[in-house]
């Protein structure tokens, strides 16, 4: 039974809450998907419940799901993960495996070899090199990992993978030093949870991404992965699964 919502509710059923009424309300102003029902989510609530003919009261209940389901049919993946944050500038990689495995910063540090890890504590990645998918399946197998190859994803691709795990993105910052063969710095981050509308585009997409950064902090937030991935095209560079 869907979880009833009113203003103050949070989470992953109120994402699936604003992706619907973005879809359903097409000529009204998009809905940020944040996973927080606050006074903009609750007006456009109200605004969709006067059109279905239901109470407009800004309260999500059983006939308003419904309405809301009506004709609709999202993608969603959620997997419960504790979020880590890295303890220096350069274990965000530590930090995201110890989220993807249930252990703990030291125990991955630990359990990496020597060889791997760079001078400043951050993971070697590879990447002015054609080593990259063999270094990555090395730390996989090491840590009960999968690694991707850096490839494009879909939209339906994402939602395959996410239904089996989280997933863990090796991304690099510089795609144009990255694509002359010069290398470039990274970063780690795992995504635990999905809401998409199927737009092939990603546009209405939308993930839960647990970043290690800033240190001893870290940051948990809802992203368009259309955007996201506009913003850093490399950010698929290697994608590690349970």
């Amino acid at each position: 039974m869907a979880t009833t919502l009113r203003i103050g509710s949070r989470g992953f059923d109120v994402v699936v809450l604003q992706v619907q009424l973005n879809v359903k309300n097409p000529a009204s102003l998009k809905l940020q998907v944040d996973g927080s029902l606050g006074p903009n989510t609750q007006a456009v609530v109200i605004s969709f419940q006067r059109q279905m003919g239901l109470t407009p009261d800004g309260i999500v209940g059983p006939l308003t799901h419904a309405a809301l389901a009506k004709g609709l049919t999202l993608s969603t993946a959620h997997h419960s993960v504790t979020h880590i944050a890295q303890p220096t500038a350069s274990t965000c990689w530590a930090a995201s495996t110890a989220m993807m495995t249930h252990s703990t910063v030291a125990a991955v540090r630990a359990k990496t070899p020597t060889d791997m890890i760079a001078s400043d504590g951050g993971l070697r990645n590879s990447s002015g090199s054609d080593q990259a998918v063999v270094t990555g399946t090395r730390y996989g197998n090491i840590h009960n990992l999968r690694c991707h190859a850096p490839m494009s994803w879909s939209v339906s691709a994402l939602y395959t993978a996410l239904r089996q795990s989280p997933l863990m993105f090796d991304m690099l910052w510089n795609s144009a030093e990255y694509a002359q063969g010069s290398g470039s710095p990274g970063h780690m981050i795992v995504v635990s949870s999905m809401v998409s509308d199927n737009n092939p585009t990603g546009n209405g997409t939308y993930l839960l991404v647990l970043d290690p950064w800033p240190p001893n902090v870290g940051k948990i937030a809802w992203v368009e992965y259309q955007r996201w991935i506009n913003e850093v095209p490399t950010r698929t560079y290697r994608v590690f699964n349970r």
